[in-house]
Order: structure tokens, then C-alpha cells, then sequence
């Protein structure tokens, strides 16, 4: 890793198979109001006509583009941008979303005012692929979330950690500025997972640092079919949900009552797979209840009233969208 230099921010975009969403990105990106920014663009061998947009930017002096010679995913070329980078700051600007341009200002400013923390993000708006908003992620948050987050503030490792616990609160990369002093301190994105890997990585930075949020939404998160969640089979995503979620809770420092909790939420979760119009929780229940045997055996006590909150939901009012727990 090189050394950094102050104020820089570093955009690290990862580029695979989205053309139709890059121009949007980079311009978005190149039309932020924080001008001290290097733009690390790596496109990861795309089938489609990428590479020909990309070449259109990169004689923009604050762009660099990298074009790989050989597939290596998106955790192994996001990590390859940090090693490239050489900015205080570093932001995952995923090649299919966009942002406000006052988005990096007010980020940077943010962790300038909280030295103790490692991340700031912000709020996010869901959209589709022709930008119509979906959904606002705030807004599908846990009550105490959003009670403590009305506002611009500043999280605890502990409260960012139980905040965490029950959902992944920032959403989305794109919408969260690291200190680029978090990677050496904590590692990298893990490639143990593939749609949990910033997930994971939250949770380390939570264990050192706290966390800081901005509640405008700047960041444009979008969804389509593509996206790494989408294009992902529940089998796997639901796995790493338990290895991730049980992993911490069996970690931590928690209470009694706090683990009695989260295992409950986690069923919970759980039940949202198993109880669905797809048969698709059922087929998985024989395999997904091994991994949960293997990894936590406490947390099947809890499936019973995990479940009876599901089908409560279900039954008394509709279920909330979820871009992802």
C-alpha cells in the first residue's frame, strides 16, 4: 500500500459487464464539488463494450484506468484499487450507481469533524435501471435506527456494532468513505464471501473505530438483475448470512439477553427464505439447517419464534422490501 496523502480521496471504481450504467457513474463522480480526488478505474475484463466508454475518461487528469488481462472478480479488484490508492480516504464507487455531487464533500467533512471514526456514510435511495427511485434504505431500518440516526451522528463501535447485528445498515459501498488507515488496520474485503464481503468488513472496522452518518441521501443505489446479490442463489446468500451473523454474535461481547436477540432475529431471517412464494426456502432447509447446527446449534431454539414473527408478518400487514437484511 502506498503512503497516503492528505485530503486526497481515492474512488475506486471496479468495472464489470455494466455499460450501460458507466457514463452516469463517471459523470457523476467527475462532477463532484471535493476536487481533490484520484478516480481508480479497473475494469475487471468485461464482455461488453465497458473498456470503449471507459477510454473516453481517461484523459481526465484525475482518472486512472487499469484494464486487467485476466478475470479476477470484484473483491480482488476492489482490493487491487486500495493497493493502487494513494488518498486518505477511499470509497468503493460501484460501477452501477451514482451519487449527488455534494455527496464526497460532505463525507470528507464528516470524518474531519469525528476523528474516531473510521467510516462515514450516508443516507441511500434506491433505483431502478431507468433511475426512477424505488425506495429510501432509511426508511426500512429498525425503529432504533431511525431514532437515532434522524439526524447527523456519530455511532459507537458498540452501537454500531448492534446496529449492524440486525441489518446491514450501510447498504451500499458506494455510500460509505473509509479512512484509508481502516485497511491496514482491519485487512481487506474478504473473498471468504461474495455477497456479505463488505458486510464482513463493516463489522471489523465497527470493532475499532466508530462510525459516522450523514442522513441526506447522496448515494444512488441501484437495482437490477445483475447486481451481485441478484445473480446470487439464495443457498449461498442465506449461508453467509448464518456464517456471518451467528460468527459475531457467538463473538462478541454480548448478554444474555442480547444473544437470545440476535439469534432470534437471525431465525427470523431465516423464516423470511423458508416461508416465501418460492419453494426454493424449502428445498435449502435440509442445508441450511446443517450449517446452522454446525456453526451455532443454540440458535434453533430460537427458529420457533423466529418464524412465528415472520408468519406474523405476513399475515398482519406487507412485508418490507429489502435491498438485503
Amino acid at each position: 500500500m502506498q503512503r497516503s496523502r492528505s485530503g486526497l480521496v481515492s474512488l475506486v471504481v471496479a468495472s464489470y459487464n455494466h455499460a450501460g450504467f458507466l457514463t452516469k457513474r463517471m459523470d457523476s463522480l467527475l462532477a463532484q464539488t471535493y476536487q481533490n480526488i484520484e478516480i481508480l478505474v479497473i475494469d475487471d475484463c468485461s464482455p461488453d463494450n465497458s473498456v470503449e466508454i471507459l477510454r473516453r475518461y481517461e484523459t481526465h487528469p484525475n482518472v486512472r484506468l487499469t484494464v486487467r488481462e485476466k478475470n479476477g472478480g470484484w473483491v480482488t479488484v476492489s482490493n487491487q484499487g486500495v493497493d493502487m490508492s494513494s488518498g486518505e480516504y477511499v470509497l468503493f464507487a460501484n460501477c452501477d450507481d451514482d451519487c449527488d455531487p455534494r455527496m464526497i464533500e460532505r463525507l470528507v467533512a464528516t470524518l474531519e469533524q469525528h476523528s474516531s471514526a473510521g467510516i462515514a456514510f450516508c443516507r441511500s435511495l434506491m433505483v431502478d435501471e431507468e433511475d426512477h427511485v424505488l425506495g429510501d434504505d432509511f426508511v426500512i431500518r429498525e425503529t432504533a435506527f431511525r431514532k437515532r440516526c434522524a439526524g447527523d451522528t456519530l455511532l459507537s463501535k458498540d452501537e454500531a456494532t448492534r446496529f449492524l447485528l440486525h441489518s446491514c445498515v450501510i447498504p451500499n459501498l458506494s455510500a460509505a468513505l473509509f479512512r484509508r488507515e481502516c485497511f491496514s488496520a482491519v485487512g481487506y474485503l474478504s473473498a471468504e464471501y461474495r455477497v456479505c464481503c463488505d458486510w464482513d468488513l463493516f463489522f471489523r472496522v465497527a470493532a475499532r473505530y466508530d462510525i459516522a452518518y450523514v442522513a441526506e441521501p447522496l448515494n444512488r443505489f441501484r437495482q437490477h438483475k445483475t447486481t451481485i446479490r441478484s445473480s446470487t442463489r439464495d443457498r449461498v446468500v442465506y449461508e453467509e448470512y448464518f456464517r456471518l451473523l451467528l460468527g459475531q454474535i457467538r463473538k462478541l461481547d454480548l448478554s444474555v439477553f442480547e444473544r437470545m436477540k440476535f439469534r432470534t432475529h437471525v431465525m427470523y431471517l431465516w423464516a423470511v427464505h423458508w416461508i416465501a412464494p418460492s419453494t426454493t426456502g424449502v428445498t435449502n432447509l435440509p442445508f441450511h439447517f446443517r450449517q446452522i447446527l454446525r456453526r451455532d446449534p443454540l440458535a434453533l431454539l430460537f427458529a420457533i419464534p423466529g418464524g412465528l414473527m415472520r408468519v406474523a408478518e405476513v399475515l398482519w400487514k406487507s412485508p418490507k422490501k429489502l435491498t438485503r437484511p
